[in-house]
């Protein structure tokens, strides 16, 4: 076959055209800069935020509630918001600006306004701003230990040896749901022998998920998800109540 007509073979073969979903806003199919996201804005009365992002505190649900009380530094929340998203984006890709800069001003930014300004990255440009602003205090690694026949003694003895070659951190999944708790429960007692602290997880159901860590079994957990709204959060697959 020529190669012309080989590269036009391979181009129209069905595997090959279904690669990109098209943006589509009425299904939801957007990833930024949604016809729908809201308008950055925030308002403070008397050291309090009584609208966050266009919602007054009225109508506030739990996690305008938690960001509004925990999650805006107030004292440069009004020079946070004031910076253009242009400029700001511009910083989180230049290398001249230092990291602090950065961290404190998008301490005072709403959800919207940093959508916003991701939303002017480019794929590339999003990498290098995450490379940027996302780092450890202590550098680190993680592991994943599991095994096909859920065993808790072995997961136990790898999870120590995870451990003494480096690895701070460990994560655990099963075949079969209900071994969940003792494989938790073993990569917790092996992760601690080598070098106590390490964190360790389940990757499982997120309901099954939390419940490990309430009970103690795990050191957090991974995968509650959470949407953006605090119906998704409440119901579904992710409830955690």
């Amino acid at each position: 076959m020529a190669p012309s007509l080989r590269a036009e073979f391979f181009a129209n073969r069905p595997i090959s055209r279904d690669t990109l979903v098209p943006e589509d806003a009425s299904l939801g199919l957007v990833a930024m800069a949604g016809p729908n996201d809201p308008a950055p804005s925030l308002r403070i009365t008397d050291g309090r935020v009584v609208e966050l992002d266009g919602v007054a505190e009225a109508d506030f649900d739990l996690l305008d509630e938690f960001i509004a009380r925990h999650g805006l530094d107030l004292a440069v929340a009004e020079e946070a918001m004031a910076v253009a998203d242009l400029a700001y984006a511009r910083m989180l890709v230049d290398p001249g600006v230092a990291r602090a800069d950065c961290v404190r001003l998008a301490g005072g930014m709403t959800p919207a306004k940093l959508a916003r300004v991701l939303a002017l990255l480019s794929p590339v440009e999003l990498m290098s701003a995450m490379a940027k602003m996302r780092v450890r205090r202590t550098p680190s690694i993680q592991a994943h230990v599991t095994n096909r026949i859920d065993h808790p003694l072995l997961i136990a003895a790898d999870a120590a040896s995870a451990v003494a070659l480096g690895f701070r951190e460990l994560e655990t999944t099963v075949p079969v749901l209900r071994d969940a708790p003792s494989n938790a429960l073993a990569l917790m007692i092996g992760s601690q022998v080598a070098a106590a602290g390490a964190l360790t997880q389940c990757a499982v159901e997120e309901r099954t998920e939390l419940e490990l860590g309430m009970r103690g079994l795990t050191t957090y957990a991974e995968t509650v998800s959470v949407y953006g709204t605090e119906q998704v959060f409440v119901d579904g697959d992710d409830t955690p109540w």
